[in-house]
């Protein structure tokens, strides 16, 4: 864990990342689409990556998304542009894939 006194979010995206990629993978690996089931997934993953953020450095207001399809041969694109401090502030973005869904998830990190 990082010290509390961390304010360069640039500095923490690899930890944001694996952060992400770490809900992304205890929620979906080794499962199949189910609509009736995104909505709770992406409830999981969000809050899992918000709490673990919040541990990582207290220092910033944090901003999670998740978009989880189908895989029903159409693309995936996300885009955003911010206007902040590229010195203090950042995201990172994870992507992540099976044979049936996709999922992304945007992390932005705002220096309080």
């Amino acid at each position: 864990m990082l010290p509390t006194s961390c304010y360069d979010f640039p500095l923490l995206k690899d930890e944001a990342t694996t952060i992400a990629q770490d809900a992304v993978l205890s929620s979906l690996d080794g499962k199949a689409y189910d609509q009736a089931k995104v909505n709770d997934w992406i409830n999981v993953i969000t809050m899992s990556c918000l709490d673990d953020l919040k541990k990582l450095c207290q220092n910033f207001k944090y901003i999670v998304t998740c978009t989880i399809k189908q895989k029903r041969g159409g693309g995936l694109d996300v885009e955003s542009v911010c206007y902040w401090d590229d010195k203090s502030d950042g995201a990172c973005f994870f992507t992540w894939d099976n044979s049936s869904m996709q999922a992304a998830i945007v992390i932005y990190g705002l220096a309080i």
